[in-house]
């Protein structure tokens, strides 16, 4: 009976810990969301790369994929060459689904509205899916994708 006590105690005790830790790296992921976002509205390119791994990924919603970030930011610089001004993002609180004690995934729904020289206008709903991990006490983005939401036909519900 003792043995069974200091398991159940041990067991909450590790529950607990537990809890705060992820309590813990959910509010830094939450910091990281908003810092990151923060850097990209305000221009600030030098700040704005540090939130990413240097081997990261990212799959675009035209499927084109790049990876590493010096690509990542070539493709970013060759982009902002086809805007007519700043993009527009709005973005929901991400859901946090943490996979081990040193990776996440974040789910959020983003808008976009973005005017492409000559006049074009792309965006709309999209499914922002971001895989973080934390290296040395800090969450750096390694994989991202934007998925298009698009209405599905009713299956007859």
């Amino acid at each position: 009976m003792k043995n069974l006590l200091f398991f159940l105690l041990a067991t909450l005790f590790t529950l607990n810990a537990n809890a705060q830790k992820n309590a813990k790296d959910e509010a830094d992921i939450l910091k990281y969301w908003d810092t990151s976002w923060k850097a990209y509205e305000d221009n600030d390119e030098s700040k704005m790369w540090t939130f990413y791994a240097p081997n990261a990924c990212e799959v675009y919603p035209d499927g084109s994929t790049v990876c590493g970030l010096d690509n990542i930011k070539a493709g970013y610089d060759q982009f902002k060459g086809l805007l007519e001004g700043a993009p527009i993002f709005t973005y929901s609180k991400p859901d946090i689904h943490f996979i081990d004690a040193n990776n996440a995934l974040l789910l959020a729904n983003i808008t976009t509205d973005v005017k492409l020289k000559g006049g074009q206008q792309i965006g709309g709903n999209t499914k922002f899916a971001l895989v973080l991990h934390k290296e040395k006490g800090k969450w750096l983005a390694v994989f991202s994708s934007q998925t298009p939401i698009i209405p599905m036909p009713d299956m007859g519900k």
